[in-house]
């Protein structure tokens, strides 16, 4: 008896000591999911200016190419992403071309003005019911992260080709969005900073459509979309 009282005491002591409680630290997970930001910029705030066009360059019978202008676009992002761009006629039913604007407000150029043109160009404006002309934009070299990088299109930024992807304009008038890589994938490559050269070329309707007797200025204007892929 006296035995088993010994053995109930020390099973009480040792329950006891169980139920103390240690010293406590607490670790917290922070953090924030923040969206990358891409910021386009165009050289000259976007606009490219033919200056004054004296009439006595124009043709009255034949529509006249202007000399080519270049711009600069970069692109800036917080954190490597991959880009496309797609470019449509901010001046839509004014192109002057070979056929009928496409929902990117785009057609193929005139005939008569050979291939001077890559694929695809948008309007001028108008003066009174007559088209002034059409112009297209064309990359000449890009930089993608510091290395020389060259581009991609696409009709749905899925499936991407090099053919014809230089000009930002599609002669069928379709969306074409434009990427970029600095190897020899056919995906696009996801960067912090691009810069690429862009040339514009443009032509002006023959003297004979136009109303040369007050200034008639040149009012073309792309639209930029960016697309994060």
């Amino acid at each position: 008896m006296k035995k088993m009282m010994k053995t109930t005491c020390a099973l009480a002591v040792l329950a006891a000591s169980c139920n103390v409680m240690a010293e406590s630290v607490d670790m917290r997970v922070t953090g924030a999911v923040t969206p990358i930001a891409c910021k386009p910029q165009l050289s000259d705030n976007g606009i490219v200016d033919f200056g004054n066009i004296n009439t006595n360059i124009l043709s009255k019978d034949d529509v006249t190419l202007l000399t080519p202008k270049e711009f600069t676009l970069s692109i800036n992002c917080t954190a490597p992403a991959k880009i496309a761009l797609l470019a449509t006629n901010g001046r839509p039913g004014t192109t002057l071309a070979e056929t009928d604007e496409g929902p990117a407000g785009t057609a193929k150029p005139l005939k008569s003005i050979g291939t001077a043109y890559s694929p695809g160009v948008a309007g001028l404006g108008m003066d009174g019911d007559k088209k002034i002309g059409a112009y297209s934009l064309e990359t000449l070299r890009a930089e993608v992260d510091g290395k020389q990088g060259s581009t991609l299109r696409s009709g749905n930024k899925t499936e991407w080709a090099t053919s014809y992807s230089t000009s930002y304009f599609g002669d069928n008038g379709h969306y074409k969005y434009i990427s970029w890589r600095n190897d020899d994938s056919l995906t696009p490559t996801p960067f912090k900073t691009l810069t690429t050269n862009i040339r514009l070329y443009a032509y002006v309707n023959k003297t004979s459509e136009l109303d040369l007797t007050k200034p008639i200025k040149l009012d073309g204007q792309t639209n930029f979309e960016m697309y994060y892929l």
